[in-house]
């Protein structure tokens, strides 16, 4: 794998666990809510196997 695109999924990663910390913040600004409690737990779910999978691939265990 080249730099540059270690380079873009590094950053890619990146963005999605700052999406991550953002919904949970609302998630605990709103747990009342549990119709949105869910959601926002899908949500980062959905984030975290994203970013997992991007961090397989950059440990080299998969191909994109």
């Amino acid at each position: 794998m080249n730099i540059l695109k270690r380079y873009r999924l590094r950053k890619q990663q990146k963005a999605l666990m700052q999406k991550r910390e953002i919904y949970e913040h609302l998630q605990t600004e709103h747990s009342d809510d549990e119709y949105f409690y869910r959601y926002a737990q899908k949500e980062m779910d959905a984030i975290d196997e994203e970013a997992e999978h991007i961090w397989g691939i950059l440990e080299g265990r998969w191909e994109k």
